[in-house]
């Protein structure tokens, strides 16, 4: 077995048992997930994907009215997902899947959120990857996470204490800017939305060639 497959299953045993209590322990960011849904401005009518959807505590903030899809890796997470969907009276598809290994076609929606994900999975460049191959040319792909600012190095603490979470739950010495570089995304927007800017909202969209440009 792979290192990636056992990170991916390792996910899931953990996210299972973290589920009852999951809603309590991220509580603190439904404010961030709010202020980074906003910045959105989705239509009513916007197909939208969630990927690591958890227990659902993106739905609130998202159109009633639009075509939402939401997957993640852990069944258990998505039974409490299923319960928030009913309680809101929002018909969502939910779907078990690897973040890494979307089975969605090609440019197929017009927002993908990638809210509390990419410091999580064990392959953050196979997530962004396909987060791009399935969002389409004019959609936008948002990410919402803890990360290391542009341009600097973790601490030596921050690595010393990124032995301890990323067991638990998280890396937290990722950085978003080589992930949006590799899948070839432009950054559109950038800003705090937690703890003072540990954890920021980013905005991407996919980079328009010189071809592209020319005919549009």
């Amino acid at each position: 077995m792979s290192m990636m497959k056992f990170g991916v299953l390792l996910n899931k045993l953990r996210y299972s048992l973290y589920s009852p209590i999951y809603d309590v322990v991220v509580s603190a960011l439904q404010n961030a997930r709010r202020k980074s849904v906003e910045r959105l401005n989705i239509p009513d009518n916007a197909r939208i994907l969630i990927v690591g959807a958890g227990t659902g505590k993106d739905l609130p903030f998202l159109p009633p009215e639009a075509d939402i899809t939401a997957t993640d890796i852990t069944p258990a997470m998505l039974t409490y997902l299923d319960k928030e969907a009913n309680r809101l009276g929002l018909d969502v598809d939910i779907i078990v899947m690897d973040a890494s290994e979307l089975l969605f076609e090609d440019e197929s929606f017009d927002i993908v959120l990638l809210h509390l994900i990419l410091a999580v999975v064990p392959d953050p460049e196979g997530c962004i990857r396909e987060a791009a191959r399935v969002t389409k040319p004019d959609g936008v792909i948002s990410i919402m996470d803890k990360f290391v600012p542009e341009g600097q190095k973790s601490s030596l603490l921050r690595q010393m204490v990124n032995l301890i979470t990323r067991v638990l739950f998280s890396d937290i010495t990722r950085q978003a800017e080589p992930y949006l570089e590799l899948a070839d995304l432009e950054k559109t927007d950038d800003c705090p939305v937690f703890m003072g800017g540990q954890f920021r909202h980013i905005q991407a969209r996919k980079r328009v060639s010189v071809e592209q440009k020319r005919f549009a």
